[in-house]
């Protein structure tokens, strides 16, 4: 699917949307790929960059400390 969901209504991931690139030929359907693309990896950077810990742990780390 060239919109950047899939059949259930959930967003594609950046390998699906890389895929998807490399078989679009129009060019405005392309450069909106090439822009979810884009932030689907500026998404899951920010998750492996700086997860955010659960509240639970910040408890457990001040107990410790």
């Amino acid at each position: 699917m060239a919109d950047g969901m899939q059949a259930d209504g959930t967003k594609k991931d950046w390998r699906e949307l890389c895929a998807a690139v490399t078989n679009e030929s129009d060019s405005t359907k392309l450069s909106s790929l090439v822009q979810q693309l884009i932030e689907a990896l500026e998404k899951g950077e920010r998750s492996w960059r700086h997860p955010i810990p659960p509240s639970d742990a910040t408890a457990t780390n001040r107990e410790l400390a």
